[in-house]
């Protein structure tokens, strides 16, 4: 328990004493500002091999258009990213940020620095479940306050009732990759060798699979899902590797403000006249 209260102080200032890591994911990218930096006009790969910095994504000219059009809808409601956690989805989390002008975070990366990275934090989710999700959960109450926030969440946002409820506070987005796809960002992280063993794969695959099967209906639970191989077919691409980061990000902005515009008009129904 001490150690989840360790934990939990650092999740609730994110901003004290931050680190090279942390500093990264606190950028906020403003082309209103005056920057003269360039942005350049090519298409984000949806699954680069490495997870990019705030820095790395910048939204072009016409995805900066496409998502002004729609943002005042939903201007100052924060979004919360949930689903199998890997590159794809920390990048598409992060280009939308930067797009819609919202300040970027990730649970999961506040709890790996104050815990000393990835293996620390798994350690302590397996040894103290309740501890972790008494983090999570007084995290979120914290982090959900927030407008203007895209909110990269970790499993625990939706791994019990009370967490799930405070993702009511803004609009939830399910972002559903192939699990291929996180098996191989996990496998990377353990070196080449492990990439390269087939037993290593189904192992992990085995594992990830069984995680995903006790989660995904409490994934399913979000205002939105987006599943990356669903875009990619209405985009009429045959495969998702010809998908681009901003073709994700256009789906969800769409989806977000369709949401926001349907309780505004059943707001309005229900008002007396």
């Amino acid at each position: 328990m001490a150690m989840a209260m360790r934990a939990a102080a650092a999740f609730f200032s994110p901003s004290a004493s931050p680190s090279t890591k942390q500093q990264q994911t606190h950028a906020v990218f403003s082309p209103r500002r005056g920057s003269t930096r360039r942005i350049h006009h090519r298409r984000l790969r949806a699954f680069p091999a490495t997870e990019l910095t705030l820095e790395e994504l910048n939204p072009s000219v016409a995805l900066l258009r496409k998502t002004a059009e729609a943002v005042g809808d939903f201007r100052k409601t924060p979004i919360y990213i949930v689903g199998t956690d890997c590159n794809a989805k920390r990048n598409i989390a992060k280009l939308l940020a930067n797009s819609i002008i919202y300040r970027y975070l990730c649970s999961e990366d506040l709890l790996e620095d104050v815990l000393g990275g990835k293996d620390a934090l798994a350690a302590f989710r397996e040894s103290d479940e309740k501890g972790y999700l008494e983090v999570e959960t007084e995290g979120l109450k914290q982090l959900t306050s927030m407008g203007s926030l895209v909110l990269c969440c970790g499993d625990g946002a939706v791994m019990n009732s009370t967490n799930l409820g405070l993702l009511r506070h803004g609009v939830s987005i399910w972002i559903d990759v192939p699990l291929e796809l996180a098996v191989t960002d996990m496998l990377k992280s353990k070196g080449a060798q492990a990439i390269s063993d087939p037993d290593s794969f189904s192992q992990a695959m085995a594992k990830l699979r069984q995680r995903y099967d006790d989660l995904k209906e409490r994934y399913a639970v979000s205002d939105v899902t987006v599943s990356v191989q669903n875009v990619a077919s209405q985009l009429g691409y045959s495969s998702i590797d010809s998908l681009s980061l901003e073709d994700m990000v256009i789906e969800i902005v769409s989806r977000i403000e369709k949401l926001i515009q349907a309780k505004a008009m059943m707001e309005a129904a229900g008002k007396p006249e």
